[in-house]
């Protein structure tokens, strides 16, 4: 059963309470501008959870709170990563995904792939396939490009986030549609593909994928 957006918002700002004003209301806009609550369900219960790209970690909190036992958050921004955990069950590392060994049960980049160039995709995608236990799941979160109205809409929203109020890093801005994810991720070796749009009263397009490391 979904906590819902209030339950997930009340968790939310009694994690981030203790911030500094300005990190707050960046975590607010975030908050109110993607559904998190929506898809904490292809969270394993009980999992150990990588999240590369977190941030100042929202969607890790969440997480921790409602599905996984332990979540590693990475993020190479150090505004952010440095800054305390939002829960004891959120372990926050200043770097890249490379900072961090061993595997998990899911492996989350929620909204973070369209900011890295087309040319670095695949290894990051194939490092992904590689942290993932056997039948592990890995969770795409994304834009979904053929609503060209709303990816207008977040185009111009990322331009002002990292062009002219710097909090968010990244030089891609390239969203692919779900095809081309799936010829992607396929050709890496995952298997289990699935897409589902997540975006219903929302500005933008988000969209959810979801695919799995081959079994042993």
């Amino acid at each position: 059963m979904s906590i819902g957006r209030l339950g997930a918002w009340r968790i939310v700002r009694r994690a981030f309470r203790g911030y500094p004003p300005a990190h707050r209301l960046h975590i607010a806009i975030r908050f109110l501008t993607c559904p998190f609550e929506r898809t904490l369900d292809v969270i394993p219960a009980g999992a150990r959870v990588l999240e590369i790209g977190a941030g100042h970690g929202v969607y890790s909190c969440l997480i921790a709170a409602e599905r996984a036992r332990e979540v590693v958050a990475v993020d190479p921004d150090l505004r952010k990563s440095l800054l305390p955990p939002p829960s004891p069950n959120v372990r926050k590392v200043a770097g890249f995904d490379d900072a961090i060994r061993g595997t998990f049960d899911a492996v989350v980049l929620y909204d973070i792939l369209y900011l890295i160039p087309r040319s670095e995709r695949r290894a990051l995608l194939e490092r992904v396939l590689e942290r993932l236990r056997p039948g592990g799941i890995f969770v795409l979160k994304d834009m979904d490009p053929r609503s060209r109205l709303k990816t207008s809409w977040g185009r111009a929203q990322e331009w002002l986030n990292t062009t002219f109020l710097g909090v968010t890093a990244g030089s891609g801005f390239v969203h692919d549609p779900p095809d081309q994810v799936a010829a992607l991720l396929a050709g890496i070796g995952f298997v289990d593909f699935e897409a589902r749009r997540v975006d219903r009263g929302y500005p933008h397009p988000h969209i959810l994928y979801t695919a799995r490391r081959p079994p042993v």
